[in-house]
C-alpha cells in the first residue's frame, strides 16, 4: 500500500511584488529599445537623432560596411600569395609498373614488371615565391581599391545623411500644412458660421452661404492631403532609420522647420574637390588600374620560385627513411596566344576609362556645388517673399471679413483672401521646405553633409 503526497507548484505573489515584476520586465525592455537605438514612446526624435539613427542602423550603410571588408579580405589573399606556403601531405600506394613501357626497352633476364610493391611517403611540402613582380603589382592594386571602397563607404553614408534630411524635412513640411490648415479649416468654419448669422439677419444671400460652405470643404480636403503626406513621408523615414514600423515617433524640432541656418562656407568648390569621397574612389581607382596593367606587363617577366619537400620513404613506416628535394625554378612565357598582349591592352584602356571618369567626376562636382550656391540663395529670398505675402493675406482676410460682417459686399472677397492666404501659406512652407533641402543638397555637393547635421 502506497500513500501518495502532492504538493501543489503554484505559489502566490503579493500584489507589490507582481508591480515591481512586471516594472522590472518593461524597464529591461526600455533599456533594449534604447541599446537598439530606436526612440521610445516618450521621447521625441530631433533631425539630429534621426541622422545618427540612419548611420547607425541603415542598410545602405551596413552593406557598404561588408563591401569594405569584403575588399579587406581580398587584399589578404593578395598579400597571401606573396608569403611562403607549407602543407603536410602522406601517402601510402601500391604500384606495378611494365618496365618495358618505362624505360622503353626490354633488358635480357629482367621481370617483365617491377611489383607490386608498396610506398610511404609522410612529412611535410613547402613553395616561396622569389621574385614575381605580378603579384606584388597586383598586392598593391589591392591596397587601393580597399581605399576605394572606403571612400564608396562614404558616399553612401553621404547619401543617407541628404536622404534622412530629405525626409525629416518633408515630414516638418507636411505638419507645418497640416497646422496651417487646421487654421484655415477654423477660419472657414468661422466663415460659414458668419454667413449663416449674416443670412438669418437678411444683411447676406443664400449664394454666400453656399460659398462659405464650398470654402470650408475645399480647406478641409487641403488638410485631408496634408495628413496623408506627413504619413506617407513618416514610412519613408522609418524605412531610412530602418525602425519598426509600429515604433511611434514624435518629432522635437517641429519650430525648427521655420529657420533658415546659414552654411558658412569659405570655399564650396574647393572644399568639394578635396573633400568629395567620389574623388578620392576615383582617384584611388586610377592608381588600382595603374598597378593592374603594371601587373599585366609583369607577366611576361621571368618568376622564380623556391620550393620542395621533406619527408619519410619507405615500403613501410617501419622501413622509411628520410628523403628531400629543394629545387629552385623560373619560368618565362614565350607563347600565350596573345593573351599577354590582350591583358595588357585591356588594363591600359581600364585605366584610361577610370581617368576620364575623375574628370567627369569632377566636372558634376563644379555644376552642384554652383548650382547648390545658387539654389540656396534664391530660396532664402523666396522665403523672405513668403513670410511678406503670408502677413499681407492675414491683413486681407481681416479686412474682407470685417467688409463681408458690415454688409458693405458679399463674401466673394472674404473667399478670394481665402484663396490668397492658402496660396501664401503654400509659397512660405514650400519656400522653406526648398531652402531646407537646398542646404542639405549644397553640404552634400561640398562633401561635408554627415559634419553638418551630425555636429550642428
Amino acid at each position: 500500500m502506497y500513500m501518495t503526497i502532492e504538493r501543489s507548484s503554484r505559489q502566490w505573489f503579493p500584489p507589490a511584488k507582481v508591480a515591481v515584476l512586471l516594472l522590472l520586465i518593461l524597464g529591461t525592455k526600455a533599456e533594449v529599445m534604447k541599446a537598439q537605438g530606436a526612440p521610445s514612446a516618450d521621447q521625441k526624435l530631433s533631425l539630429k537623432g534621426a541622422v545618427d539613427l540612419a548611420l547607425k542602423q541603415n542598410l545602405d550603410i551596413q552593406i557598404g560596411d561588408i563591401e569594405t571588408a569584403t575588399q579587406q579580405q581580398d587584399r589578404v589573399i593578395a598579400r597571401s600569395e606573396l608569403l611562403p606556403h607549407a602543407s603536410f601531405e602522406a601517402d601510402e600506394s601500391d604500384n606495378r609498373y611494365n618496365l618495358k613501357a618505362q624505360i622503353g626497352i626490354q633488358i635480357p633476364n629482367v621481370p617483365h614488371s617491377i611489383g607490386p610493391y608498396q610506398a610511404v611517403h609522410v612529412g611535410p611540402t613547402f613553395s616561396a615565391p622569389v621574385f614575381d613582380l605580378t603579384l606584388i603589382r597586383q598586392y598593391e592594386a589591392s591596397g587601393h581599391r580597399l581605399l576605394a571602397s572606403r571612400a564608396d563607404e562614404q558616399t553612401v553614408r553621404e547619401e543617407t545623411v541628404l536622404l534622412t534630411v530629405s525626409e525629416y524635412m518633408a515630414h516638418l513640411r507636411a505638419l507645418a500644412s497640416i497646422t496651417a490648415a487646421e487654421s484655415r479649416v477654423e477660419l472657414a468654419t468661422r466663415l460659414a458660421h458668419q454667413a449663416d448669422d449674416l443670412l438669418r439677419d437678411g444683411v447676406a444671400s443664400k449664394i454666400d452661404v453656399s460659398r462659405a460652405q464650398v470654402r470650408l470643404r475645399e480647406e478641409q480636403q487641403h488638410l485631408i492631403d496634408a495628413e496623408r503626406d506627413a504619413d506617407t513621408t513618416l514610412y519613408a523615414l522609418k524605412r531610412i532609420i530602418n525602425v519598426p514600423d509600429s515604433q511611434k515617433i514624435e518629432f522635437a524640432d517641429q519650430q525648427d522647420f521655420f529657420q533658415t541656418p546659414s552654411l558658412d562656407l569659405s570655399d564650396p568648390l574647393l572644399t568639394a574637390l578635396v573633400q568629395r569621397p567620389e574623388l578620392h574612389s576615383l582617384a584611388e581607382s586610377i592608381k588600382a588600374a595603374q598597378l593592374t596593367h603594371k601587373a599585366a606587363v609583369a607577366e611576361s617577366l621571368p618568376k622564380f620560385t623556391f620550393d620542395g619537400f621533406w619527408n619519410e620513404q619507405g615500403q613501410t613506416f617501419n622501413k622509411a627513411t628520410p628523403g628531400y628535394e629543394y629545387r629552385v625554378s623560373m619560368r618565362v612565357p614565350i607563347f600565350t596566344g596573345g593573351r599577354l598582349r590582350a591583358e595588357r591592352k585591356s588594363t591600359a584602356l581600364a585605366e584610361q576609362r577610370t581617368e576620364k571618369q575623375l574628370a567627369q567626376e569632377r566636372n558634376q562636382v563644379t555644376e552642384q556645388v554652383r548650382d547648390g550656391q545658387v539654389e540656396l540663395q534664391s530660396a532664402l529670398h523666396q522665403v523672405d517673399l513668403g513670410r511678406q505675402e503670408v502677413q499681407l493675406a492675414n491683413e486681407e482676410v481681416t479686412l474682407s471679413q470685417g467688409r463681408f460682417q458690415s454688409g458693405v459686399t458679399d463674401n466673394i472677397e472674404v473667399t478670394q483672401a481665402q484663396d490668397s492666404l492658402a496660396r501664401a501659406n503654400d509659397t512660405e512652407i514650400g519656400a522653406l521646405f526648398r531652402y531646407n533641402i537646398a542646404r542639405a543638397q549644397l553640404a552634400r555637393a561640398v562633401g561635408s553633409v554627415e559634419q553638418t547635421y551630425t555636429h550642428p
